[in-house]
C-alpha cells in the first residue's frame, strides 16, 4: 500500500478542509496518508513513497529554510509538485516568463533591489493611475498593498523598504477585480473544476477573511480554454506536467488576464467541488504506480 505525506504548516498540521477531501479519496483508493509539518525536523521523509505539498502557509517568510527542505526532500524520495517547478513558481517573476510565452497577464513592473524608480515614477511611466503593490516572494495578501498617484508619495518610505529586503511586483489596478476572479483546477494537465472569489464591496482581496464569497459558478468555455493554455505555458516552460495547478484570473475587456499561477501551494476548492478531488486521487495514483 502506497504512503503519502501531506505537508503542511505547524498551524493546519490537522489538514486543512481541502486537504480533507484529498486524502479521503486517496483513502479510498488504498493510500495511506499522514500529515507532516515541512519544518519538523524529526520527520523521516525517506519513509514516505512520495511527499505532496499542501499546505505549507509560512514558507513564503522562511524561503531560503523552505527551498533548502525542498531540496533535501526530493533527494529522498518523490516530491510533488517537483522542486523545480516549486523553485520557479515560488517567486512571482514567473509571470514574466509566461508572458514572453504569450499568456496575457495583469500589467507588471518587476522592481529588483538595483532598481532606483520610485513608485510614483512607475505609475506615471505606464500611465496608471492605481497600482498593487506585492512582494515577489509571498502568499495570500501578506505585505500586498493598493496604491495611486495621490498616495505614491507617502508610500515611498513603505516602497522602499520592501525594495531593499526583495523583490517587488507593482501591478496596475484593475477595477474588474469587482467582478470576481476565477481560480480555474488542473490535476496532471486536465481542467477540472473553476471557483469564482469575489471581493467584498469597496475591497480587491478575494479572501474569506477579508470578507470574499465564493459563489458556486462555472466558468465558460473560453476562460476555461484560456487557463488550459496558461498551465501549457507553464509546461512548456518548465518541461514537465504540474501534478497540481491553480490558474487566477479574470476577465479584461473580454480577454481572460493571468494575475497567478499557484504550483506550490494552492486551495483547490474541493470543499465546493468535492468530486473533483477523486480526479486529482486518480492522477496520484497513477503517479505512484509509475515510481
Amino acid at each position: 500500500m502506497p504512503h503519502v505525506a501531506f505537508a503542511t504548516s505547524a498551524d493546519s498540521a490537522d489538514l486543512t478542509d481541502d486537504d480533507r477531501q484529498l486524502a479521503a479519496a486517496l483513502r479510498e483508493r488504498d493510500v495511506t496518508i499522514d500529515p507532516a509539518v515541512w519544518s519538523d525536523e524529526s520527520v523521516d521523509w525517506v519513509d514516505y513513497d512520495a511527499v505532496l505539498v499542501r499546505s505549507c502557509w509560512d514558507y513564503h517568510s522562511r524561503i531560503g529554510e523552505f527551498e533548502d527542505w525542498v531540496t533535501a526532500v526530493a533527494a529522498e524520495t518523490t516530491l510533488w509538485n517537483t522542486p523545480s517547478t516549486i523553485c520557479w513558481n515560488s517567486h512571482k517573476f514567473y509571470l514574466r516568463d509566461l508572458a514572453g510565452r504569450g499568456i496575457e497577464t495583469v500589467p507588471t513592473t518587476y522592481v529588483s533591489g538595483a532598481d532606483s524608480r520610485s513608485l510614483e515614477a512607475i505609475l506615471d511611466a505606464n500611465d496608471w493611475r492605481e497600482a498593487v503593490v506585492k512582494p515577489a516572494v509571498s502568499a495570500g495578501t501578506d505585505q500586498i498593498w493598493r496604491t495611486d498617484r495621490a498616495r505614491a508619495d507617502s508610500h515611498q518610505e513603505r516602497f522602499e523598504s520592501l525594495r531593499d529586503h526583495e523583490d517587488i511586483l507593482v501591478q496596475q489596478f484593475v477595477p474588474e477585480i469587482s467582478d470576481g476572479e476565477w481560480s480555474l483546477v488542473f490535476a496532471d494537465g486536465a481542467y477540472t473544476h473553476g471557483v469564482l472569489n469575489r471581493p467584498e464591496a469597496g475591497d480587491f482581496r478575494i479572501l474569506d477573511h477579508f470578507g470574499g464569497r465564493r459563489p458556486v459558478e462555472s466558468p465558460p468555455p473560453d476562460v476555461q480554454e484560456a487557463a488550459g493554455a496558461v498551465v501549457a505555458a507553464a509546461t512548456d516552460e518548465l518541461g514537465e506536467v504540474p501534478l497540481y495547478a491553480r490558474v487566477d484570473g479574470l476577465e479584461v475587456d473580454g480577454t481572460f488576464t493571468l494575475f497567478e499561477l499557484d504550483l506550490v501551494q494552492p486551495s483547490l476548492g474541493f470543499d465546493r467541488h468535492p468530486a473533483a478531488a477523486g480526479v486529482l486521487a486518480d492522477a496520484v495514483v497513477e503517479r505512484l504506480d509509475e515510481l
